[in-house]
């Protein structure tokens, strides 16, 4: 019966969308169409969080310990960044302070290539901070980022740095 009640709410939701869509300028789907992007990509940031939390419940209880986090080294203490990888290497989890955040291997990728491309490591941070600032706002709010000369940034870019090389291709 619930079941039933959530595809019917569904369905109405879906049409009420469609129609509303017919009203929209240009402008505003590509804002909808950017608002969706981010749904989606939180929906998926939420699975991974609930499966390794599971994985964490599973290995506690069979006496797994857990590995301990790199730390990026000369960072300071206020800026403490460790960066640890999961088990299938498909997710990266973020220790900003106290953040943790979520990222998947393609937005990991990203950040080693930024670290490693960057003429300087001004250059670098700045980067880094703009593409946190375009598509992870999330971890810019979460972590209190508030530019790129924030010691978080320095920090993840010297954990990067010192845990990650980049792949000649």
């Amino acid at each position: 019966m619930a079941k039933k009640k959530t595809e019917n709410q569904r369905t109405r939701l879906e049409k009420e969308l469609t129609e509303a869509i017919k009203q929209i300028d240009e402008e505003g789907l590509i804002f909808l169409l950017q608002q969706t992007q981010i749904l989606i990509h939180n929906a998926r940031v939420g699975k991974l969080n609930r499966e390794i939390v599971e994985l964490e419940q599973k290995k506690l209880k069979s006496g797994k310990a857990k590995a301990a986090p790199r730390k990026a080294p000369g960072a300071p203490a206020a800026a403490a960044v460790t960066v640890d990888e999961s088990d299938n290497g498909k997710a990266f989890f973020l220790t900003l302070g106290g953040t943790r955040k979520i990222m998947d291997l393609e937005e990991m990728r990203r950040l080693v290539r930024i670290c490693y491309a960057a003429e300087t490591k001004s250059d670098a941070l700045k980067q880094l901070y703009t593409v946190f600032a375009r598509e992870r706002g999330d971890v810019l709010a979460d972590a209190k980022i508030s530019g790129p000369a924030s010691p978080i940034i320095e920090g993840l870019f010297h954990a990067i740095r010192s845990t990650y090389q980049l792949k000649d291709r």
